[in-house]
């Protein structure tokens, strides 16, 4: 076995000695032996002699080629000379540039060139060369060519070679050839891209992004091959090639605008749109153009061009933007390739204006290649990177699925048992210092099992569908609850916990509160955690503008610190660095991990400088939005007013002159919400989808408008436009709210862009209901009070005095006189005789300043007026008086002077009712 494994051995060392021996031979023999082929016996070289042009008129003038005419487009240009009496026998080649050509000898037309009979469209023939034979005979007779061409090539005759046919081939592949064997490399190169690219998406189940290079790499060769001097002895049909090649050029930028904004994640593509929108209009029009033979190919090329140079130029500046951001490093070796493309450009446009224009196309070429093999280095590095970090997800995901498996049935057993025998505290127990004891207890129990749900859905963390719920505020409650939540564990430990809060922070902001104190409540319970002497520092400040508010959190310790090789893993889920030391320290590892992705979800940053042994400084940046701008004052002072106003804010509202319309397709659902409203006492009129809102709104004039969204048609959007549009309409500015069930994230913004208000998702809770009501109500119709004095109201409501029901009184509401004389009945009798007794004044002023036209005092008295109706209960006299008001603020004389009378009569009434009605309570 030894043995032939050594003759193995011997005969493969024999092989490549004879291989390379071989080798050898054919380098060296062709290069230092004599030459013996007799192709190079064939002839070929340039035909010199003195030209002239006939021109139109008969006259003559001497031109030079190769050369160019002054011509205009589809002008016949005709250049003639003598052939030399000692022709012989040859062939003659001249290149025809998009023209139509016949050449003469003599009265002869020995040879013609034009694809008109054959070509489906376009306006000139392409360009080839054309091979006319001379025979010895000819000697002496006139040569001439005859040129026309609708292009700017009119005029412009090149080179005529002579020779053997052979001879002048040969001499076109040695100028051409290089360039050719480039082209079809890069055709092949450009089809194993295209082929490994879908092999390997299909394979690893990725985007390759490296095949929309594959895709312009085959665009490029196409257009070299098609545009190639000797395309002629290559392709049957040159008018095919030659429009196969200028739909390359228009088509060329699309794969890689495509593949340089996938490299740069999107972060330009606007703009890279912009430039893909751009070839495809080129493309189509040029072609329409072309097909429909109104402009040549040729003639539009230039759109192809400065699209080119357009998509030259931004990927240049996107990268320069990328190299000042340090985003470059995600695809550095892509970018040197663009640099090497960009830079092989700037040689073939050297190359194109050269007298020697044989390498056109060369420069290119090596450009895309090098392009090529440095995204190919990227998607082989990126490949390589997403199956390791594939393994290491397998093996993270088995390690997460065990620990949640454990942490699911080990915390949420004894929190359901704690959460379950609170309720029966709270059912059973009167005691009340007890029941605030539990009630605590409750709302702390229900934020934490709302949380551990988060942490354990480990399909939620993963995803990153955490939801990102934005509400208002107040910053001061928001941070004294997380503080006093973490102040017992810092006491414990003897911790001093240093407050750095600005003062000059917003009083109130919008976000997700409940995220921010995820967040603050971790970094602080960490800093505790992790320090066992010294200090924790909260602070929190505004940054940035008011339209672009960032809120600063920084929590530094004076604990243990990490070592500068941990950082990089300081956010990896499940994972507590320097294990071994810090046993004795409880935790799962997931803090700072959700932590990173909620900062995230809220588009703001995390950043953290630590030093091993000496401590750590988490900073945070959060974007949220300015409610209230007034600075926040002392930490603890605002704290206390936003309890103060809380216990404020708990006033029941009361609005019984106040109109609204309710829209709803489901009868049950008009129920609850009249329900959920009576004690309001709000006049609530009810409609049962669009057309009866569209017809009631006709009819009534409406405080506010509750509108359902998903209703027959027209559903709620619908009928809000046609409400707004409709110039019969009473309520064509009345405020509308949507109620709706959607309530994902970002319908708010979708909604008021509709024209809404405000929304209210449902089910409706009677809390948010009557929020909405206090918000969006005129201030003048309804009233807040605690819940004692809307009992009492409504008990007195139920057995109305005499003066309520009294038949005459048309124009007064007692029942609202008495609720802004707090339930008096003695004070509302006073207030109905001074009542009386300033009429008679205002009554008088109010005719003289209408004489006068004295519309300034004339604005005074009428607001006194509407002030002082209102207060009786004269509401709609108030109404009136509000609209002369604001006509004579804005010296709308024609209305004053239609409605004054009118209300002076109506004053009068009302007087005349608040007389009767004084009498009555007196």
């Amino acid at each position: 076995m030894k043995d032939k494994m050594q003759i193995m051995k011997a005969l493969k060392l024999i092989f490549s000695a004879m291989l390379v021996a071989v080798l050898l031979f054919f380098v060296l023999g062709e290069v230092l032996l004599p030459k013996d082929n007799l192709s190079e016996q064939e002839e070929c070289e340039l035909f010199q002699a003195d030209w002239v042009r006939e021109l139109p008129d008969g006259s003559t003038e001497p031109v030079e080629i190769p050369g160019k005419c002054k011509a205009n487009r589809n002008e016949l240009v005709r250049v003639t000379t003598v052939l030399p009496q000692n022709q012989k026998d040859a062939w003659f080649c001249i290149r025809s540039s998009q023209q139509d050509m016949q050449i003469y000898i003599g009265d002869e037309l020995r040879q013609e060139y034009s694809t008109a009979g054959q070509r489906l469209f376009g306006i000139n023939s392409p360009s080839a060369y054309v091979f006319f034979r001379v025979y010895e005979r000819d000697a002496g007779k006139e040569l001439a060519i005859e040129a026309v061409s609708d292009s700017t090539y009119t005029g412009v005759l090149g080179d005529i070679h002579t020779g053997d046919q052979s001879g002048i081939w040969k001499q076109f592949l040695k100028q051409y050839s290089i360039i050719l064997m480039v082209s079809i490399f890069m055709l092949i190169l450009s089809a194993i891209t295209i082929l490994y690219s879908t092999m390997l998406s299909y394979v690893a189940k990725t985007k390759v992004e490296i095949s929309y290079l594959g895709w312009g790499l085959l665009l490029a060769s196409l257009w070299l091959l098609a545009n190639s001097r000797i395309r002629q002895f290559l392709l049957p049909n040159i008018t095919v090639a030659s429009n196969v090649g200028f739909w390359a050029v228009m088509l060329l930028p699309y794969p890689f605008l495509i593949y340089v904004n996938q490299v740069q994640k999107g972060r330009y593509q606007k703009f890279y749109l912009i430039v893909a929108v751009s070839t495809i209009v080129n493309f189509v029009v040029s072609t329409a153009l072309h097909v429909l033979n109104i402009v040549d190919f040729l003639d539009t090329m230039i759109i192809s061009h400065i699209i080119l140079i357009a998509l030259v130029l931004l990927a240049g500046v996107t990268m320069l933007l990328d190299v000042r951001s340090g985003k470059i490093k995600e695809y550095r070796a892509v970018a040197m390739g663009v640099v090497g493309l960009m830079a092989a450009a700037g040689w073939e446009v050297y190359l194109v204006y050269h007298p020697n224009t044989s390498y056109s196309g060369l420069a290119l070429c090596i450009g895309l290649m090098f392009l090529l093999f440095t995204a190919g280095c990227k998607t082989g590095i990126d490949l390589i990177n997403q199956e390791k970090e594939k393994q290491m997800a397998i093996i993270a995901g088995q390690s997460k699925s065990r620990f949640l498996a454990n942490m699911s049935h080990e915390i949420r057993t004894p929190i359901n048992t704690v959460i379950g025998m609170n309720e029966m505290i709270l059912r059973e127990n009167k005691n009340e210092s007890i029941r605030e004891y539990a009630q605590n207890i409750q709302n702390a129990s229900q934020l934490l099992l709302g949380l551990i749900n988060d942490i354990l859905d480990f399909s939620k963390v993963e995803a990153g569908k955490l939801d990102i719920i934005e509400s208002e505020y107040p910053v001061s409650v928001m941070l004294v609850d997380v503080i006093q939540g973490v102040s017992f564990k810092s006491e414990s430990k003897n911790l001093k916990m240093n407050l750095n809060i600005a003062e000059d922070l917003p009083c109130v902001l919008k976000g997700d509160e409940i995220r921010i104190k995820q967040i603050l409540n971790n970094l602080l319970t960490n800093a505790i955690k992790y320090t066992r002497q010294g200090s924790v520092t909260l602070t929190v400040k505004p940054q940035g503008t008011k339209e672009n508010f960032i809120l600063f959190i920084s929590v530094e310790d004076t604990g243990i610190g990490m070592k500068q090789k941990d950082m990089k893993r300081l956010f990896d889920s499940f994972l507590r660095l320097d294990e071994k030391k810090n046993r004795h320290i409880e935790g799962s590892g997931l803090g700072l991990a959700i932590t990173r992705q909620l900062v995230e979800l809220m588009g703001g940053s995390i950043e953290v400088q630590s030093e091993y042994e000496k401590g750590s400084c988490f900073t945070v940046h959060i974007p949220q939005q300015i409610v209230d701008d007034n600075g926040m004052g002392k930490l603890y002072d605002a704290y206390k007013r936003e309890m103060a106003k809380k216990k404020e804010d708990k006033k029941l509202l009361f609005a019984p002159t106040a109109q609204i319309l309710v829209v709803d397709d489901t009868k049950m659902n008009l129920s609850v919400v009249k329900a959920l409203l009576k004690r309001t006492g709000v006049l609530i009129d009810l409609a049962t989808g669009g057309k009866a809102c569209l017809e009631l709104c006709r009819e009534k004039v409406y405080d506010l408008i509750l509108m359902d969204h998903m209703m027959p048609e027209p559903d709620g959007i619908e009928t809000l436009h046609l409400l707004q549009k409709d110039e019969e309409s009473l309520n064509r500015n009345t405020k509308v709210v949507v109620l709706t069930a959607n309530a994902i994230a970002g319908v708010a913004q979708q909604y008021l862009t509709e024209g809404f208000v405000d929304y209210l998702s449902k089910p409706l809770v009677s809390e948010d209901l009557e929020a909405i009501l206090i918000k969006h109500l005129p201030s003048d119709k309804q009233q807040l009070m605690d819940k004692q004095q809307l009992e009492e109201l409504q008990t007195r409501q139920q057995q109305p005095p005499n003066e309520q029901v009294a038949s005459d009184l048309t124009e007064i509401d007692t029942r609202l006189g008495l609720c802004y004389c707090s339930e008096s009945r003695e004070l509302y009798g006073e207030v109905l005789k001074e009542y009386c007794k300033q009429a008679e004044d205002y009554m008088e002023k109010l005719s003289r300043y209408y004489t006068e036209r004295n519309w300034a005092d004339y604005r005074i008295i009428v607001h006194a007026v509407k002030g002082t109706s209102l207060t009786i209960g004269a509401e709609k006299l108030s109404r009136k008086a509000k609209d002369l008001e604001m006509a004579a603020s804005e010296n709308r004389e024609e209305l004053l002077l239609s409605e004054s009378e009118a209300f002076l009569q109506s004053y009068r009434e009302v007087v005349k009712q608040a007389k009767l009605l004084g009498e009555k309570n007196a």
